[in-house]
């Protein structure tokens, strides 16, 4: 189990690094039209997206030993774990509109 949110975590660490140096990696950004981009503050959006994504990969990871170090049953690690990474998605993709038009 360990292992697997690990990897899980390892995958979310990676997108946000690609999020950030690579923007037209986030999804609809690269199908826009010149004119709709320039609404974007593409930065401030791509920052933001990169930091929602390594926090809650770190996170997870961060959980999953210490819930391994401590001995707690599998059934409670897996809930929190799969706890923080779909509240770390909500708050991103919830936070992601205030933080990707130019103010």
């Amino acid at each position: 189990m360990l292992f697997v949110v690990t990897l899980v975590g390892a995958i979310f660490i990676i997108c946000g690094l690609f999020v950030k140096k690579y923007p037209n990696l986030i999804a609809g950004y690269n199908t826009m039209t010149a004119e709709e981009k320039k609404n974007i503050d593409i930065k401030k959006f791509s920052t933001f997206l990169h930091n929602g994504l390594i926090i809650t990969g770190a996170l997870a990871i961060l959980v999953s030993v210490l819930f391994c170090i401590l001995k707690i049953p599998l059934l409670y690690s897996l809930l929190t774990e799969t706890l923080i990474i779909v509240f770390g998605l909500l708050y991103t993709l919830i936070n992601a509109n205030k933080n990707s038009t130019m103010e």
